[in-house]
């Protein structure tokens, strides 16, 4: 057996609730870790009074050190734990690639398909280690995480091969208070939770309903199921082996047994730019590379995205003139 390394240095690139759920456990542990994280507000409370971290693992602030300036830990790290926003995965790769030490590996941790693509991309595929995690959390202010829900985390090579570093990374994650479990198909566990996180954070950040709401109302359940179909008949055509046999099934269930907000619902009531495009809308340009219509999630994402220019309008404070705009308009018509 492959024993944990206390002297590993590790960094969290995208330090937001997950990332501190992931970081902060670690340190609880026992390990060296630094956070990165272009919020500057945040990374600025993280300094000033610690990074907090409330919830399910109880409630405790932890003295680190974190920086938006990936210079200040150049070469400094052997693993990246990787939680940046997919919006910020390139940026993010770019810093991943500064911080790390020349033999230093990276493990994405996030939503969406497309980020493993392109980490290797700028890191070099054989520096980067696929996973998924099955907690939640949430952002209550800056320096405070709020973990709402343990669960799983899946890691596996992408090759599908067994090896020392993912061995070693599941024995640091058990000996930190998480659940790993290494996976001979990581992209098809991670195209499990694609099919999850279609299924369920759009409909609840365009509708704000909770997903245990979103199961118990007759137009939003049904427009879940139609969204799930069209996710479905693209797994099958690409011929992606699942984690459930009823992926369907599992994803209703799990949308029934839980209140939390997924976190694209967390960003659109907060005015922050969603995931869709590594969701949803991923599914859409997958579908078309196929030759399939997927009707309902292109009419979804088409209506998160409006919704969420209105969300940041009303977050930035944004105060329009109505009257002044219909008068635009009706000069624009003469």
């Amino acid at each position: 057996m492959v024993k944990e390394d206390l002297r590993m240095k590790y960094c969290v690139v995208g330090a937001g609730a997950m990332g501190g759920v992931y970081g902060l456990g670690l340190v609880a542990a026992g390990h060296s870790v630094t956070f990165f994280d272009v919020n500057e507000e945040h990374v600025s409370a993280i300094n000033q009074h610690g990074y907090r971290l409330s919830g399910v693992t109880g409630d405790n602030t932890f003295t680190v050190k974190a920086t938006s300036n990936p210079d200040d830990l150049g070469n400094s790290s052997d693993v990246v734990l990787f939680h940046t926003h997919t919006n910020g995965t390139i940026d993010g790769a770019k810093s991943a690639a500064t911080i790390l030490k020349p033999d230093g590996w990276a493990v994405s941790l996030q939503n969406g398909i497309g980020n493993i693509e392109e980490l290797g991309r700028v890191l070099g595929v054989g520096r980067v280690v696929g996973g998924i995690s099955y907690h939640s959390a949430a952002l209550e202010a800056p320096g405070h995480a709020v973990h709402t829900n343990h669960g799983k985390t899946l890691l596996g090579e992408l090759s599908g091969e067994p090896s020392c570093r993912v061995e070693a990374l599941r024995e640091t994650l058990l000996h930190s208070g998480f659940t790993p479990e290494i996976s001979m198909d990581i992209m098809g566990a991670i195209w499990s939770k694609f099919v999850l996180n279609c299924g369920i954070n759009p409909v609840c950040a365009i509708s704000g309903l909770r997903a245990g709401e979103v199961a118990r109302n007759v137009s939003a359940d049904e427009m879940q199921s139609q969204i799930l179909e069209e996710v479905m008949s693209v797994v099958e055509a690409k011929g992606i082996n699942l984690d459930n046999d009823d992926m369907v099934g599992y994803v209703k269930k799990l949308t029934r047994m839980r209140y939390n907000k997924p976190s694209m619902q967390q960003h659109m009531e907060a005015g922050r730019p969603t995931e869709i495009d590594s969701l949803n809308g991923a599914l859409v340009r997958e579908a078309k590379k196929l030759g399939i219509s997927v009707p309902f999630n292109e009419a979804l994402v088409f209506m998160v995205k409006a919704r969420e220019t209105a969300m940041t309008a009303t977050a930035k404070g944004v105060e329009k003139d109505y009257a002044k705009l219909e008068a635009e308009a009706e000069a624009e018509e003469k």
